[in-house]
Formats: C-alpha cells, sequence, structure tokens
C-alpha cells in the first residue's frame, strides 16, 4: 500500500517535508501516519524540539509584513491588510481554493507565533475546571475535517456604492471575500466538554493573539455545533500564519469574523458577553435597523446566499458559443440550483451544477451560452435546498458598515467579434 493513500498526493509530500526538516526518519513518519494520520505526525513534530523552559508564553513577534505569503496583483486584489481573491483564477481549477489563493482578511498584521511556546487557555465562569493546553496537547485530540466556507461579513460591500449608488463604510470587497477548504481540528465542543461548561453557560468567545486581540463572542449552542472547530490544518497543510496559526475557531455558515485566527484564549461566560466587536462594529446600522441593548444594531451572524462568476471584473469574451463557471454557496445547506441570466435579468436559464455540493461550502456551477458582440451582464443567482434565494438588488437594505449584500450582481462582460 502506498504511504501516500491516508491523504491525498500534495497535502502527503507537504506532511512529509515538515516531517523530515523536524528531524524525523522516514520509517518513523510511516508509522505515525499509518497509526495516527496527519494529526500524529503534527504531534510528534512538535515533539522533537527541546520544550521551552518555565515560565510565561512570549508574546507573538511583531511582523514588518501585514501578509505573509505572496499575494500578486494578478491573484488577489490588494486592501491594505487584506487581500481579495480574483475569482478568475478559479475558473479552471477544482473545488477547493487552494492556500495560496484563499483571500486573506486580517484586522491587522499577521503574529508570528511560536507553536512551542503557545498556549490555549478555556476560562471564564462558565466553565468548572479551566484549561491550559499547549499544542502537542491539541494535536493528540480526537479530530475531525469538515469542508467549509468562510467569507467576510462584507463580502459584496462594493455593490452598495456601485449598485445602490448608496456606499457603505470598510474595504470595497467584491466577492473573493470567500474560500472554501478542508479544515481539521478539534471539536470546540470537546475541548468545553474537558473543561466542564456549565448548563448556565450563555456565551463562548475566541480571542485572538493578534496585536487587536481581535475577540467576538457566540452563543453556547453554536459553539456547541459538531462543525464548529478549533482548527490546526487547512487543506491538509499545517495551518498558515495569514490564516491563523497555530490554531483558529471555525463558525461554519456565520460571518468570518466569528472565526477567529490565532487563538490564544476562549472565555465562556454564563452572562452574554459584548465587546467592540459585536456592539459598535460587525452590526447592522441603518434606518431599517434598531439598536439591541447596548448595540447600535443587530449583531450580524449568519451570512446570505451568494453566486459568483469565475471570471475577471469585467470580462472580455469572444463572439460565440461560450461556457463559463463559477461557485454558488449558502450558509443554509447545500445549493440546490442556480439559474443565469444574459439579458439583464428579463429571464433566467438553469447552470449546471459540477462536483462537489457541500453544505455550507457550496458548489461550482457551469453555464453555455452563444455570446453576441457587444457590452453584455452576467447574472447567476442561487438557491439553496432550504428555498433561501438571492433576490433583486432592488430589496438589498442599506447599512452603515455594508455587511449582509446578498442581492444578484451583474457581471459586466465585453464580447468582442
Amino acid at each position: 500500500m502506498s504511504w501516500k493513500q491516508p491523504l491525498r498526493d500534495r497535502q502527503a509530500d507537504r506532511l512529509w517535508d515538515r516531517a523530515r526538516a523536524s528531524g524525523m526518519s522516514r520509517r518513523v513518519f510511516l508509522a505515525l501516519l499509518a497509526s495516527g494520520g496527519a494529526a500524529a505526525v503534527l504531534a510528534a513534530c512538535a515533539r522533537v524540539v527541546p520544550e521551552p523552559s518555565a515560565g510565561p508564553a512570549p508574546a507573538p513577534a511583531p511582523s514588518s509584513r501585514p501578509i505573509h505569503k505572496p499575494v500578486p496583483e494578478n491573484y488577489f486584489i490588494p486592501l491594505g491588510t487584506n487581500a481579495e481573491m480574483r475569482f478568475e483564477v478559479m475558473a479552471d481549477q477544482t473545488y477547493i481554493i487552494p492556500n495560496s489563493y484563499f483571500f486573506v482578511r486580517s484586522h491587522t498584521s499577521a503574529p508570528l507565533i511560536d507553536a512551542k511556546t503557545w498556549r490555549l487557555r478555556i476560562e471564564g465562569d462558565g466553565v468548572q475546571r479551566p484549561l491550559e493546553l499547549t499544542y502537542d496537547d491539541l494535536l493528540k485530540m480526537p479530530s475531525r475535517t469538515v469542508t467549509r466556507f468562510i467569507e467576510c461579513a462584507g463580502n459584496g460591500r462594493s455593490f452598495f456604492a456601485t449598485l445602490l449608488d448608496r456606499p457603505a463604510e470598510g474595504g470595497q470587497w467584491k466577492l473573493g471575500a470567500y474560500g472554501v477548504a478542508g479544515w481539521t481540528g478539534v471539536p470546540l465542543r470537546e475541548l468545553l466538554k474537558r473543561a466542564g461548561i456549565k448548563q448556565t453557560a450563555v456565551d463562548v468567545m475566541p480571542t485572538g493573539l493578534d496585536s487587536t486581540a481581535v475577540e467576538r463572542p457566540m452563543p453556547v449552542a453554536r459553539a456547541m455545533e459538531e462543525d464548529t472547530i478549533v482548527a490546526y490544518m487547512m487543506n491538509g497543510e499545517i495551518l498558515p500564519p495569514d490564516h491563523g496559526f497555530p490554531v483558529r475557531v471555525i463558525v461554519p455558515g456565520w460571518v468570518g469574523i466569528n472565526s477567529i485566527k490565532w487563538v490564544g484564549k476562549i472565555t465562556v461566560s454564563e452572562e452574554r458577553i459584548y465587546v467592540e466587536k459585536n456592539t459598535t462594529n460587525y452590526v447592522l446600522i441603518g434606518p431599517d435597523y434598531a439598536p439591541e441593548g447596548p448595540a447600535k444594531g443587530p449583531p450580524v451572524t449568519t451570512q446570505t446566499v451568494k453566486s459568483a462568476c469565475a471570471l475577471p471584473w469585467p470580462a472580455a469574451l469572444k463572439a460565440g458559443p461560450q461556457k463559463i463557471t463559477g461557485y454558488a454557496w449558502s450558509a443554509f445547506g447545500k445549493i440546490a440550483r442556480v439559474e443565469v441570466s444574459i439579458d439583464g435579468g428579463g429571464s433566467f436559464q438553469d447552470a449546471v451544477l459540477v462536483g462537489p455540493n457541500v453544505e455550507r461550502a457550496g458548489s461550482r456551477w457551469e453555464f453555455s451560452f452563444n455570446a453576441g458582440p457587444g457590452p453584455m451582464t452576467i447574472i447567476p443567482r442561487a438557491i439553496d435546498d432550504e428555498g433561501n434565494s438571492q433576490y433583486d438588488v432592488s430589496a438589498q437594505k442599506w447599512n452603515q458598515l455594508g455587511y449582509l449584500f446578498g442581492a444578484t450582481v451583474p457581471h459586466p462582460v465585453n464580447v468582442s467579434e
């Protein structure tokens, strides 16, 4: 049996590169992979480095680079500490967004954290026995892999200006602040159970180790869902620094701010928790929304249904038969169908769903048509298996911070002879 069979070839190769760099022999690597999979190999990699001396963990090293991985402008649209994926890079790719193409959303530069000294604390009046875990401790625990999307709450924010003629504050994302990946880690509920979560617990709040200590609470029920995990791998690779190394929380279907990166602490409270990220930011502020308690508006939680064309913005096509691809996704379930209009929204035709169709992750789609010369728009519309659908832009409610844009988006195309 090939040693690569437990993992996809590229993932196994990179895992072996990591093990070899740590000084592990091939024989030991094969034995660990066969007995415990990737988690066992990663745990062993962590153990071959001498244990740190006793004392508090040092603060993460500051980074001089806001984004560590290459973000060339043919792959990304730069937005300061953020980088939007250009959807056209996925036109000929498979379902999963590769780590190298995955969008980056950070409130500050990604910190450089040493896994040997990193600790995860679970504390608060909502647990009976506070825990402190090392990276090695976490890797030894039962793990699971979930394929889910992460999407910034402000994905599509630029369309408040271009389609509603009413700009919203914040980074002017199109639709590339979305990515679907395979995340491997420990279910958050397993950690909460080990800490003795109380029946009276109300909120769970992860806190990041970045310079601004980004944090946002969620209800206990959401934290205990089976696909809410503390992830240490992304697409079969060790979590990259820009995406949260050593661990991040994945809260599928909820806006990306809840999937806190670089987590160092999880607070469990017997009372509702109010912080900046659910009172003045990541809330809906506008004429259609009323304040809620100490918050300026309702907090954003579940994402909307969306779809996107895997084409440049604007796109250029040749006249004649064309086949385009795209993505559709929903926080509520699987995608039931995608419809496409090429006549400005006057009529819609069914696209074909291709490849995997995973709940809280989405599906790829293909659409064939005959393109006539001149300017046109391509408007995809996604509907999920719960009956949730994208709506016309006239039904989109405006909010000051530009969250949850869920209307259909006309993708501009120029067709040449």
